[in-house]
């Protein structure tokens, strides 16, 4: 198998799941599995202070301005190989046509879907990442009284004040732009966070995580800033009750598919419209697989997926709770740990 990155952000995050690596971006960097588990890296000089003492049982070579990609290539795989499987989900063509007039004589194979299934079993040393970024992602939410601290704040404050504290935290940085919405903005689902100030009375969105190497977390609040009004808690009362329920059914007996048509129904039989799938895989990568929207499969032990419900109406907001939860051979573990009760600031 030959992984190749190219530049950000169209680096495989596969790459970094078979080496280990937590930092660095390796760029037209390959690696190289064997069928008998080595790993063999051809990378940068620059990228090679991070990779020698990080990499464990990783053969390391560096690229050379005297030598052209395909003897090296050739050098790095061998040249006899007769099939030579690929990561066509995260391949750019151009890295494919790079790597091409190395092996002529070779079958292609695409591996993207074992190496989907790989990456959606977390072990151990997995799972306290995503736990350890889950951990500072609720600790933040705990912060929020102080972040948003006043009318007339903006958007794009709040989201700067959440990722300095989820860094202080030891957050390594944001898996994706923080979204912050107020008022309106907030049926916007994935709104930029901008230049508007919060008003008394606006729901407050807030969809945002951290980043433990490499590893996310990813989760939703929604607050109101001030006192909340029958309607903003009927909306908030109907979510809530629909995470809930969404928690409870990450079952192994239940396929990711039905927990999303499960919430679904219930958001319809409320009177709301729906907009979006009700929670992902989540992993190296925010959306590391599937959305349970699209996902036909039966849940497993060691996944980790999000279950996150939401309502909208153009001209209130929105009220979206966003969980990280980990399937196990029971009852779900809830990793996130942030207060799931409406708060009014």
């Amino acid at each position: 198998m030959l992984l190749a990155n190219s530049t950000t952000p169209h680096c495989d995050n596969s790459f970094f799941y078979l080496t280990g690596f937590a930092e660095g971006l390796f760029e037209h960097s390959y690696l190289a599995a064997g069928s008998d588990g080595s790993l063999s890296l051809l990378t940068s000089e620059m990228e090679k202070l991070i990779a020698e003492p990080n990499a464990k049982g990783i053969s390391i070579s560096t690229r050379s301005p005297k030598k052209t990609l395909t003897d090296e290539l050739r050098k790095l795989v061998g040249s006899s190989a007769k099939n030579i499987g690929l990561n066509y989900s995260e391949l750019t063509v151009q890295a494919l046509q790079g790597i091409k007039p190395a092996f002529k004589a070779s079958k292609f194979i695409d591996v993207s879907e074992p190496l989907r299934r790989a990456r959606l079993i977390k072990d151990e040393f997995e799972l306290e990442l995503i736990q350890r970024a889950c951990d500072i992602s609720s600790r933040v939410y705990d912060r929020i009284p102080s972040i948003v601290d006043r009318q007339g704040i903006t958007e794009s404050e709040v989201a700067a004040r959440m990722g300095f504290e989820a860094q202080k935290m030891g957050s390594g940085s944001v898996p994706f732009d923080t979204i912050v919405a107020f008022g309106k903005n907030g049926a916007v689902p994935h709104h930029f966070a901008g230049p508007d100030k919060l008003r008394r009375g606006d729901l407050v969105l807030l969809d945002y995580g951290a980043k433990c190497d490499r590893y996310c977390s990813d989760v939703t609040r929604t607050l109101v800033f001030g006192r909340s009004t029958k309607t903003q808690r009927d909306m908030y009362s109907v979510v809530h009750e629909a995470n809930e329920m969404g928690i409870d059914n990450c079952v192994v007996s239940n396929r990711g598919e039905e927990i999303n048509s499960k919430i679904g129904a219930f958001l319809k039989s409320r009177g709301y419209q729906v907009l979006h799938g009700y929670g992902h895989s989540l992993g190296l990568a925010v959306h590391d697989d599937h959305g349970l929207d699209d996902n036909p499969d039966y849940l497993k032990p060691g996944m980790v997926i999000t279950v996150e419900p939401a309502v909208y109406l153009p001209e209130l907001g929105g009220v979206r709770i966003e969980d990280d939860i980990l399937i196990t051979k029971g009852k779900p573990r809830v990793l996130t740990s942030a207060s799931r009760e409406l708060i009014e600031l």
